[in-house]
């Protein structure tokens, strides 16, 4: 019986925070676009490529004709 004295109050104090958490990020609006991010990746651009002359030199040995 004398645990439920200590996990009952620390359970509430555990369930507040989250609920604290949850109110601060729905006013941030974290929740507001729920679709988009899911199809984000199909148009996001790919990382710029770099100077090919640059990584040609670099490839390793070449063969002179």
């Amino acid at each position: 019986m004398e645990a439920l004295y200590l996990t009952i109050p620390m359970a509430m104090c555990i369930a507040a925070f989250f609920l604290y958490v949850f109110i601060t990020a729905f006013k941030k609006g974290q929740f507001e676009d729920i679709e988009s991010p899911k199809y984000r990746m199909f148009f996001e651009e790919e990382y710029p490529q770099e100077n090919q002359s640059k990584s040609n030199s670099t490839d390793g040995p070449t063969s002179k004709s």
